[in-house]
């Protein structure tokens, strides 16, 4: 007999999008590694905050430079997911937009 998974998300509130938030966090593409995606991303953001309240020389620059462009970059191909599969969410959709900001932010600080 065939087990199927529990999902891994229950009950995330989605302002505009319904339950579309909860699809998006329990699509396979959600999980990169096994983990999902949103830990993944906040994990990734506090090490873009401790960065920026650092003092910054040349390599702590590049690196920042370099998180911010795979933010920006990861937050692409999720909308592109986003699309493929059907389903859409307020806060990865948020993300999405305000990473390039950031990685124009990061760009100027340089």
């Amino acid at each position: 007999m065939l087990a199927i998974p529990e999902p891994t998300c229950r009950r995330l509130i989605c302002p505009f999008f319904g339950e579309g938030c909860e699809g998006v966090a329990n699509a396979p593409f959600a999980r990169p590694f096994g983990v999902p995606d949103g830990h993944i991303g906040a994990v990734l953001y506090i090490v873009i905050v401790a960065l920026l309240l650092a003092p910054l020389g040349r390599w702590g620059w590049i690196a920042l430079l370099a998180l911010s462009a795979a933010a920006t970059l990861a937050n692409i191909l999720g909308v592109r997911d986003m699309m493929i599969f059907g389903g859409y969410c307020l806060y990865c959709l948020t993300t999405a937009l305000l990473s390039p900001v950031l990685l124009w932010s990061v760009w100027k600080l340089g």
